[in-house]
């Protein structure tokens, strides 16, 4: 997997095209995966996708007793796997984006997997196919890099200081996320 997905939460214009497009993923049971959240729906009508973000060290997969959510060699955390996951719910608590979902009908946990099916042949996931205002996108290491310098030099243009929050931390590098 030569490509790396990047998201712009501004860029969200609350179509969930995104979501529609995941219930369609091969391996996804017609279940979505990802999300689309508002920013604070008393003040704003602003939405963000939210998907996984295939953290480094992620807390769902560490706090699994039944080693049941796998990461690939590229990175990406798939969901639990059916023959192992107990339905302990540890990984939804755990995960400080809330994204691993519990369906209590199937009893087990489903979440993003990038569309690891086609992913992994650089092939965009279907979020960041179908997105329309590219807030999800599936690029290249170079053009995200491209799009960062861009972003720092705008936000010195505009006078906006950096802020970090912690669970960002997790966030690999191949993962872009940014939001003003």
């Amino acid at each position: 997997m030569n490509k790396i997905m990047y998201l712009e939460f501004e860029r969200c214009i609350g179509c969930r095209a995104c979501q529609a497009a995941c219930r369609e993923c091969g391996d996804h049971d017609a279940k979505e995966r990802n999300y689309v959240e508002y920013i604070d729906f008393t003040e704003s009508r602003q939405t963000f996708p939210m998907m996984c973000m295939q953290c480094k060290d992620p807390a769902c997969a560490r706090v699994c007793p039944a080693n049941a959510i796998q990461i690939t060699e590229e990175g990406v955390v798939l969901s639990a796997m059916d023959e192992k996951c107990i339905g302990c719910r540890n990984c939804t608590f755990a995960c400080p984006f809330g994204i691993p979902k519990f369906d209590f009908e199937e009893n087990k946990m489903y979440k993003c997997d990038m569309c690891y099916d086609r992913s992994k042949y650089d092939i965009a996931p279907m979020c960041a196919s179908v997105c329309p205002s590219d807030a999800i996108r599936f690029i290249d290491f170079e053009e995200m890099q491209s799009l960062r310098r861009r972003r720092t030099q705008m936000n010195l243009i505009e006078g906006k200081k950096p802020s970090e929050q912690d669970k960002w931390k997790y966030v690999p590098e191949f993962f872009g996320v940014y939001s003003d």
